[in-house]
């Protein structure tokens, strides 16, 4: 046994004094380069795709009529933040975002031309039933409140810049409970879209032209109090009510609708028109809503009243509406909300 073990331990030494040394570094060496090789041609295909999609970017975005120096911003900025670039350009949120660091990066920043950029990709504006994205999206002349230590101030958007909104405190004069440094919240309402509360710190607090205005820096963040269930669609469409007078009797008044929605609609009828009728909230209604291809008939409940200028503005809701008036009114709804969706598309909310 002790002679058999002997003559195996033997071969392998012959075999380990005849391997070629010089040939087992040849094998690693191959190996090493291989593996060199499978990591450049990685990252060289890396390299030679983003040099494709910047120039495939690039080509796109100049379709919109941005520069060659605001496509490099929005290129560099995009990397930076790990954003899809085509995005950037299809889509306000990422937009907003990927300028809000190059703001942050470069103080000294041309505000002209990132007004530009925006009009250009248009995303200047955004329309009523849309949510906002940052405070940027605030409307000039936007009227709320300013909430500081449990008592209110009527306020108006005054001014903005890329960094810092003012607001304009209405009709009030120092001394001020409040000063730069203090934290402070503004409340507002957009009325097809939604209620807003925005807290922010006051930067400055100083009189323009006999006003008293506070600067609060910009923000993506701040509580949104959504108003209405459903999309609310402003549309003309006649409108029969059948209503009872303040003296017992039925009448029918022909007017139109000034918004519709799947829960409800709103009318309005001249002040001089509506003294005569009996209808308050609660009041119950019947109406006939007619449309390009059928006409509709339900009862609604008055839920709310108003007086704008020289109408009485009346909101109803729908009450045991049939299922086929339902359904039709739905898809109604629906099919213009897509239409104007499309219009506005790229103001899409998407992160």
């Amino acid at each position: 046994m002790d002679e058999r073990v002997n003559i195996v331990v033997d071969a392998f030494k012959t075999t380990i004094e005849n391997v070629n040394i010089f040939a087992v570094v040849i094998v690693l060496l191959i190996f090493a380069l291989i593996g060199f090789f499978l990591v450049f041609w990685e990252k060289f295909e890396e390299f030679v795709s983003k040099r494709y999609l910047k120039k495939l970017f690039f080509r796109n975005g100049e379709s919109y009529g941005l520069t060659k120096k605001e496509l490099e911003i929005l290129w560099k900025y995009s990397q930076k933040l790990h954003k899809d670039p085509f995005l950037v350009i299809e889509y306000k949120a990422p937009f907003e975002k990927v300028i809000q660091a190059y703001i942050e990066e470069n103080k000294n920043y041309d505000e002209k031309m990132i007004r530009n950029m925006r009009k250009k990709l248009g995303f200047d504006k955004i329309p009523p039933f849309m949510p906002l994205i940052s405070t940027k999206d605030i409307d000039l002349f936007q009227t709320g409140t300013l909430i500081f230590e449990n008592r209110v101030f009527p306020v108006s958007l005054y001014d903005k810049d890329e960094e810092y909104m003012y607001w304009y405190l209405i009709d009030q004069m120092p001394p001020f409970p409040f000063k730069k440094g203090d934290t402070v919240r503004i409340r507002f309402t957009r009325e097809d879209d939604a209620v807003y509360i925005v807290e922010g710190k006051i930067e400055d607090l100083f009189s323009e032209d006999g006003k008293y205005i506070i600067k609060i820096p910009h923000t993506f963040k701040f509580l949104q109090i959504q108003r209405r269930r459903d999309f609310r669609l402003k549309v003309n469409l006649p409108l029969q009510l059948f209503i009872t007078d303040k003296e017992g009797k039925q009448v029918k008044i022909e007017v139109e609708t000034t918004d519709i929605s799947i829960d409800g609609v709103c009318f309005c009828i001249p002040v001089k028109d509506a003294k005569d009728l009996k209808m308050s909230i609660g009041t119950e209604v019947f109406m006939k809503i007619q449309f390009e291809d059928k006409e509709i008939e339900t009862k609604a409940i008055i839920k709310n009243i108003r007086e704008v200028g020289k109408n009485i503005c009346y909101g109803a809701e729908f009450k045991d509406m049939s299922n086929e008036y339902k359904n039709y009114l739905i898809k109604f709804v629906q099919s213009e909300q897509q239409k104007i969706l499309k219009t506005y598309k790229r103001l899409k909310y998407i992160e």
